[in-house]
């Protein structure tokens, strides 16, 4: 890259980073005053449905923070790995311990934030007896409700891409660029199960509406331990990584690909509902769940539990961080 680009790099790359915030923030205020609007009208005589505004606000900001934060590291981060290679003296560099937290942990802690409070507004909306007063004639009606949840989906897409500065083309650009497709799929699942409470029949108890509201939730909440994984230094070299997306998989597979499925057959067989096609779509990840996982089991344990990793790791412990002193050119040829 020569020094123009360079030059033009990190300018063209805030006003993306600009763009990516003020979307996401216009996005979540309309989400936001969508759902309020829809617990307001129904708590009429009450105060306490105000307050979500202030908890929208204080994600809003939680998500600036969180896409600042990530500038300014991968900024520097660019910058550094930018440096002129041909100095007059030793560069020092501070290998830090990597922590198990991550690199970027507001990434995360700021969706699960975000989620929380999501995730209350949806139950408020359906465990109330709101939904039986939503008209379909009027504008914001079921399919507003429907529409307005799914733009979680485009807060995550934007949020993973505040922090994506990855080249195309590379491990990291493939896996969230991946990563962004099947969780908005995975919210969209979702937002499918829920609208079958918008038009619940008769005979359908109140437990089951609970089992199905609470499976719903959890698919929100699940995209978090992916953007744990997106914070890890290095993650696809990882063994961190390997046991979290082996983890992942189980999660994904047990409360949400095989229930999801279960409540759809059930809903169909039994109550003779219309089959939707995410039933196909939960058939075809629980498929591909456990051929992808078979992999990933061997080479963990490989990593975990094989007698070389663990005689490894006992004559390999962990270090504490330390200084490496990279030196130029110069020094390495005196005599240039």
């Amino acid at each position: 890259m020569s020094e123009q680009d360079k030059c033009c790099y990190l300018p063209k790359k805030l006003c993306i980073h600009i763009l990516d915030a003020s979307w996401l923030v216009i996005i979540l205020l309309v989400q936001g005053t969508i759902l309020n609007y829809y617990i307001i009208s129904h708590y009429k005589s009450s105060v306490t449905p105000y307050f979500l505004f202030i908890a929208d606000f204080i994600c809003m900001f939680s998500f600036i923070g969180t896409l600042a934060t990530a500038y300014t590291y991968l900024k520097k981060t660019y910058m550094h790995d930018s440096e002129d290679e041909f100095t007059y003296k030793p560069k020092r560099l501070r290998l830090p311990t990597p922590s198990r937290l991550g690199v970027l942990p507001l990434s995360y802690t700021s969706w699960l934030f975000y989620t929380i409070i999501l995730v209350t507004k949806i139950c408020v909306i359906f465990e109330s007896g709101l939904i039986a007063k939503i008209s379909p004639h009027d504008h914001l009606g079921p399919q507003m409700l429907k529409v307005s949840m799914a733009a979680s989906s485009f807060i995550f897409l934007l949020l993973v891409e505040g922090h994506n500065w990855a080249k195309r083309g590379t491990p990291r650009y493939s896996y969230v660029i991946s990563t962004c497709g099947k969780t908005g799929i995975e919210i969209f699942d979702s937002i499918s199960l829920l609208s079958l409470l918008l038009v619940t029949p008769k005979d359908m108890s109140e437990t089951f509406k609970d089992v199905i509201l609470i499976l719903a939730a959890i698919n929100f909440f699940l995209p978090s331990v992916t953007l744990y994984q997106l914070s890890l230094s290095d993650f696809a070299m990882t063994k961190v990584s390997l046991l979290l997306t082996v983890v992942y998989h189980i999660l994904h597979l047990c409360l949400v690909d095989v229930p999801f499925l279960a409540i759809r057959m059930y809903l169909w067989l039994v109550f003779r509902e219309n089959a939707s096609m995410f039933l196909m779509k939960n058939l075809l990840s629980i498929t591909l769940a456990l051929r992808g996982m078979y992999p990933d089991i061997i080479e963990l344990k490989k990593e975990y539990f094989s007698p070389k990793s663990v005689a490894s790791a006992k004559r390999n412990p962990p270090k504490e961080g330390f200084e490496e002193i990279a030196l130029n050119d110069t020094q390495k040829n005196p005599e240039a």
